[in-house]
């Protein structure tokens, strides 16, 4: 009798083994994740990702910054304020009142000699779209009291064709200091 479980046990173990593989991530059983941080462990979902990527994002490269929201962003303000001050860890959130798309464009912002860096990625916009967003750090930016401005600007030709963007427009997050005019007002 001990040698029949002793067969079904390991049987058992083995079946559950081969279900446990194929099982998607959320459902595996017995699989350990490399972290315990929910957050990298999440990052690893491409849909996740894709949703709280650009307030991660904030939250990486400048936590407790000041945001501004461009004003012609202002359906959407409040789905990025909750997003931002709670993924993104950033200190403050305001809709501003003006539009980060009368200001400039993504081809000025690129080719501004103070930018030090450009992130490109791929979330879900506005209606659940893909849409790409970029990260653009200034050399200017001060990094104890950051101020960012997250917004749509208009794509150039080239970056339009090899983007996922059906408006012509891209999100971005970019530091204050590299945005005309010293960047939105609140």
């Amino acid at each position: 009798m001990i040698g029949v479980l002793a067969i079904a046990i390991v049987l058992n173990t083995v079946q559950f083994l081969g279900i446990d593989e194929v099982a998607p991530d959320n459902y595996e059983a017995i699989s350990r994740k490399p972290s315990s941080d929910i957050v990298e462990i999440a990052q690893r979902n491409a849909a996740v990702d894709r949703a709280y990527g650009l307030s991660w994002a904030i939250s990486e490269q400048q936590p407790g910054a000041k945001v501004l929201i461009s004003a012609d962003d202002d359906t959407a303000f409040i789905g990025l304020r909750a997003f931002i001050l709670g993924f993104g860890k950033a200190s403050t959130v305001s809709l501003a009142s003006d539009s980060l798309d009368e200001l400039t464009t993504l081809e000025e912002l690129r080719a501004n000699p103070a930018n030090a860096s450009v992130q490109k990625f791929l979330g879900d916009g506005h209606g659940h779209r893909l849409e790409d967003w970029f990260y653009i750090r200034g050399e200017c930016s001060d990094d104890s009291a950051p101020e960012l401005a997250v917004g749509h600007v208009p794509l150039d030709a080239e970056t339009a064709a090899e983007t996922q963007s059906d408006t012509g427009l891209a999100l971005v997050v970019v530091d204050s200091c590299l945005v005309p005019n010293g960047g939105l007002s609140e």
